[in-house]
């Protein structure tokens, strides 16, 4: 019962409704729901046909560990549900998540830890790309890439550098800016935003108030996902946006005209695979985890999407070098507090409808 309990306590801490809170009570009524094969779960899109080659098609992975793949594809949001609402008896295997959600589910009790005897490539991880330990967990969660979300901007269209987020709400831009939506990565953004304008994690006004300002004074567009994102500065239907550093490099690569800057505000995450308590597949998850934090690996997703590796011993080749991170670079990052976040996350996303977005 204890378990239980605490499902529906993360659950309810999530933002999530009585459909998930149902999936969780269902308790061993859920059999006809856990893997019947080695399953990835992560978003779709180029996201997802990256790590596929990355990870399994380069790596030769289900030759080498006698493992068929299959593939779940969905928002960070809903993998994180799923695999609560089915702790234990998971429908996935390894999730690809950000650190936010693989915190909550280190805490729901839904993790295992990496066994580091074959996980070797953990002990060369850069500082930053993995999680410290919590919920008498040791190792759960790293970073295969550097991800950091800094404020892009059409070079053609933004006259002036921008220098600060604010910078969002000048009126030359209305109509021509936009805002991640907060179940995609909104939630990180207003943390981090609302840090750097003298908020807290408990007080989170001045950037609920600067968030609420844009869409409603500036006629800011939210955006769901990262493809979507993609599209509108292509199109130049959107002149800025907080967005990815990868992304801009990609973006630049197709020839659109944009770059990227790192105000105070801007925030360092990765997208990194934890393993599911209860999978059938644990040894060759352990083999996986351990491809994805191979150096030469990573490789394939920097070269994809642009995004670091976030193994040091990773040599960027000379037409890829300039993706590395500088010092520079990272001394605007908020710290993120994700127990934190997750405690608040229910609460958050009632303001955030409700100012934001009513």
């Amino acid at each position: 019962m204890r378990e239980d309990i605490s499902r529906r306590d993360v659950l309810q801490a999530m933002g999530l409704g009585a459909v998930a809170i149902a999936l969780a009570e269902l308790g061993e009524a859920r059999p006809a729901w856990a893997e019947d094969a080695f399953t990835i779960a992560s978003t779709g899109g180029s996201w997802g046909d990256g790590l596929k080659q990355a990870y399994v098609v380069n790596a030769g992975f289900e030759k080498r560990f006698n493992a068929q793949v299959s593939y779940a594809h969905m928002i960070d949001s809903v993998i994180a549900t799923k695999a609560i609402a089915q702790c234990g008896n998971p429908p996935f295997t390894v999730p690809a998540l950000l650190n936010a959600e693989a915190v909550m589910l280190a805490e729901g009790g839904c993790l295992q830890d990496y066994d580091l005897g074959v996980v070797t490539n953990y002990k060369d991880l850069l500082p930053g790309t993995f999680e410290a330990p919590r919920a008498g967990l040791k190792s759960y969660w790293a970073a295969h890439t550097q991800i950091i979300m800094g404020l892009v901007y059409n070079t053609k269209r933004v006259a002036a550098k921008p220098t600060s987020f604010m910078d969002l709400g000048s009126a030359k831009y209305k109509g021509k800016i936009a805002i991640p939506a907060y179940g995609w990565v909104g939630i990180q953004w207003l943390h981090a935003l609302n840090q750097s304008l003298g908020g807290s994690p408990d007080q989170i006004d001045p950037g609920m108030k600067a968030i609420a300002e844009l869409v409603k004074k500036n006629d800011a567009i939210v955006m769901e996902n990262t493809d979507v994102t993609l599209k509108a500065f292509t199109r130049e239907e959107i002149w800025m946006m907080p967005f990815w550093n990868g992304r801009c490099f990609s973006l630049q690569a197709e020839g659109v005209p944009v770059d990227i800057v790192y105000p105070r505000g801007s925030f360092q995450v990765g997208n990194g695979f934890p393993i599911l308590k209860g999978t059938k597949f644990e040894r060759p998850a352990q083999h996986f985890v351990n491809i994805t934090l191979d150096a030469d690996y990573q490789l394939e997703m920097t070269r994809r999407f642009r995004y670091p590796p976030s193994n040091k011993k990773a040599k960027l080749p000379p037409e890829i070098a300039h993706y590395a991170l500088k010092d520079a670079d990272l001394k605007a990052m908020m710290p993120l507090d994700f127990q934190k976040m997750n405690q608040h996350r229910a609460a958050y996303l009632a303001r955030w409808n409700k100012e934001v977005l009513g």
